[in-house]
C-alpha cells in the first residue's frame, strides 16, 4: 500500500513536471533522445519498432517511421495490441491517439517495443499512467525493450511491486544504460 502511494505521488509530481516543459525544451530534449534512440537502434538488427502517439509532452518517436515499420498500441479487452502506423488515427479512452484501422500484429513480430514512462529509474523500471498495460504486455514480450524519457524525469530507485517489469535498455536525451 505504501509504495502504491509513493508511485502515485512520485506520478503525480513528475507529470505536472512535464507538462510545464517549455516548448524549446521540449524541442531540443526530444531531438537529442531521438539521435541518441536511432544511434543505438543501428546497432540492432531491427525492423519492427512499437512506438507510443505522444502526450502530454512525452518523447515523440514518429520521426522513427523514416527508417523502420512502427506500430502504435491499442488498448483491447484489457490489453495492449499493437497495429501497423499508417497515418490514419482516431481518438481513444485516456485521451489516446490510435490506429483507426483493426489489423493487428503478433506481438511476436515487433523486433523493439519502445516503452513510454512519466519517471524511470536506474534499474528500467517506470511510472507509467498506473493502469499496468505495458507490464501485461511485457510480461512474455520477447524482442528488445526500451524505455524512454527525458533525462529530468530519472531518479535512483522507484518502488518496486511484484507485477512491475523493468525494460532491458533506458534511453534519455543526456544518457543510456541497461535496466
Amino acid at each position: 500500500m505504501g509504495d502504491d502511494l509513493n508511485k502515485s505521488k512520485l506520478r503525480s509530481a513528475f507529470l505536472k513536471r512535464r507538462t510545464l516543459l517549455d516548448k524549446r525544451m521540449y524541442t531540443l530534449f526530444n531531438t537529442m533522445l531521438v539521435a541518441r534512440l536511432k544511434t543505438y537502434l543501428e546497432t540492432r538488427h531491427v525492423e519492427r519498432v512499437g512506438i507510443f502517439y505522444p502526450m502530454l509532452n512525452e518523447v515523440d518517436l514518429r520521426s522513427l517511421s523514416e527508417l523502420y515499420t512502427v506500430y502504435l498500441p491499442k488498448i483491447v479487452q484489457g490489453g495492449i495490441v499493437f497495429y501497423e502506423d499508417r497515418g490514419d488515427y482516431q481518438k481513444a479512452p485516456f485521451n489516446t491517439t490510435v490506429p483507426a484501422h483493426d489489423e493487428a500484429v503478433d506481438k511476436a513480430l515487433l523486433d523493439v517495443v519502445i516503452v513510454p514512462g512519466i519517471v524511470f529509474d536506474k534499474l528500467g523500471y517506470r511510472i507509467g499512467y498506473g493502469k499496468g498495460y505495458y507490464d501485461k504486455f511485457l510480461k512474455d514480450f520477447q524482442g528488445e525493450k526500451i524505455g524512454v524519457c527525458f533525462d529530468l524525469f530519472v531518479i535512483d530507485k522507484i518502488p518496486v511491486e511484484d507485477h512491475d517489469i523493468a525494460v532491458d535498455m533506458v534511453i534519455t536525451d543526456q544518457q543510456a544504460w541497461k535496466g
